[in-house]
Parts: structure tokens; C-alpha cells; sequence
């Protein structure tokens, strides 16, 4: 193996595009064939658990496609340990995204009220039963997660560091996992989350903080969608929007966690592309 090799940058976005055109493309035709039969509603939920199972290709194909180039896949991906203080503030920038995200939402709905097709979309989540339950935390939450974060933060966004300046390389990736969630109305918010997954996971040379802020938005998305919480919780939002004290503790508790990463000891990046 050629630990100093890594994929070239249009490589690594071609494959990104491979995967996300194939994944699409057979949700699609399991959607088809499932209206063609006329399948029973047992049946057509089951195909819908199954297909958040699908994102595991994120990880699955470019392991492979690592693998038989011969690339180094930890360092690729960024597998490496973080210690116990940047999961600390991997949590506190997580708490504070999800504030600041939610309160871009509501903004965004001041002028673009949601879609019908965005509620449309969102009901494979809704979920009845303990199975049910395991298999939507295990596609949505754990799944989606690892995979996304080793795709882009790790292979493409350190195809990218390699050939160019790392600012673009974070931005870039963020545009592409925007893109690949085909979701306009949400397109800000996954974008500005992104930017600092990338953020935090070349900071510390590893995806496993990315993971966890991840999987923490994704898992109290799914609470919220499940259990219908009130978007007014007393002493969390006011007239409609995030309460401005709340607003002002996620930007302290965001600043926190940039000024406390940035000061850990830096581990040793990724050697440079020959």
C-alpha cells in the first residue's frame, strides 16, 4: 500500500457522483415497481426501512474503490482516535448548530412556508413499533452518520486538501453533501452545518466528532418528527422564533467550541499527495 497516495480531486467527485446517481436511481426504480405491483401497504413500508439502509454504499464503495487503489483508507477517511476534550466540544458545537439551525429554519419559513412535498418526504421517519424504531435510528441516525461523514469529510474532503487550499476544500464538500440531500428548503442550514463538520474534522484529523455531531441532529430530528414537540417551548422560542438569550448562548457556546479545538495540540495530518 502507497500510504502517500490519495484519489485526485476529480476523481474523488466523480465517485461521489457515481454513488449518489446509483443510490437515486435504484430508490427510483424500487419506487416504480412497487406502484406498478400495486404492493400491499405492509409491504411498501418495508421497502421504505429498507432503503435507509442504503446509504451504507456512501461507505461500502469507496472503501472498496480505496482498497483496490491502494490508497491508505485511515488516513483517507480519517479513522483516527479523538480524544476525550474534542468530543467534549463536538458536543457543545452540536448543541449549539442544532439552536442556530432551527432558528434559520423559522426564518426561512417567514418567506418560504414548507413545501407539501418536504412533508411528503419526511414520512418514511414516522414511526410505530420497537422494530420500526431500531431499524429508522439504525438507517437515520447511526448509518447516515458514519457513512456521510467518511464519505465527505473524510475521502472527498482530503482529496481535495491534498490539491488545493483547505478553506475550499471544506467549502466544496459542504456544497456537494448539500447537493446530494435534494432538499432546497433545508439547502442553507445542511450547508452552514457542514462547514463546520468540515471544520472540526480537519481540525483534529478525524471524522468521529463530525460522526457524533451527525448523528446528534439527526437523532433529535427524528424525536422532534416522532413525538410532535411543540416548535414553541416556553423559554426556548419567542413570538414564533428562538428565544434571543438562547440565540446568544448557542453563538457563545459555538465560539467556544472553535476557540477550545483550535488551541487542543494539532494531531499529525495527512502526508501531502506525490
Amino acid at each position: 500500500m502507497n500510504k502517500n497516495k490519495f484519489p485526485e480531486p476529480l476523481e474523488a467527485l466523480l465517485l461521489v457522483l457515481v454513488i449518489f446517481s446509483g443510490i437515486l436511481l435504484l430508490t427510483i426504480t424500487i419506487g416504480v415497481v412497487a406502484r406498478a405491483l400495486d404492493l400491499s401497504s405492509n409491504l411498501d413500508r418495508n421497502l421504505e426501512l429498507l432503503l435507509f439502509f442504503l446509504e451504507s454504499l456512501f461507505l461500502i464503495i469507496p472503501w472498496i474503490y480505496a482498497r483496490k487503489r491502494g490508497f491508505d483508507t485511515v488516513a483517507l477517511f480519517r479513522l483516527g482516535p479523538a480524544s476525550r476534550q474534542v468530543y467534549y466540544y463536538a458536543f457543545v458545537m452540536g448543541l449549539s448548530l442544532i439552536v442556530l439551525t432551527d432558528e434559520m429554519e423559522r426564518l426561512i419559513a417567514i418567506f418560504m412556508p414548507m413545501p407539501d412535498n418536504l412533508a411528503d418526504m419526511m414520512k418514511p421517519l414516522y414511526v410505530s413499533g420497537f422494530t420500526e424504531w431500531l431499524i429508522v435510528l439504525t438507517g437515520s441516525v447511526v448509518i447516515a452518520s458514519v457513512a456521510e461523514e467518511a464519505l465527505f469529510r473524510g475521502f472527498l474532503q482530503v482529496s481535495l486538501e491534498k490539491k488545493g487550499d483547505v478553506t475550499r476544500a471544506v467549502v466544496l464538500t459542504s456544497v456537494s453533501w448539500t447537493i446530494i440531500h435534494m432538499n432546497p428548503y433545508w439547502a442553507i442550514q445542511i450547508f452552514f452545518m457542514g462547514i463546520f463538520l468540515g471544520y472540526i474534522a480537519q481540525q483534529v484529523n478525524s471524522i468521529r466528532p463530525a460522526i457524533l455531531i451527525h448523528a446528534m441532529n439527526n437523532l433529535l430530528a427524528l424525536l422532534v418528527i416522532n413525538f410532535e414537540i411543540d416548535a414553541d417551548i416556553p423559554y426556548y422560542s419567542f413570538n414564533g422564533h428562538v428565544s434571543p438569550w438562547v440565540l446568544v448562548i448557542a453563538v457563545a457556546m459555538l465560539y467556544y467550541s472553535i476557540r477550545g479545538i483550535g488551541r487542543l495540540p494539532r494531531p499529525r495530518p495527512t502526508p501531502p499527495s506525490l
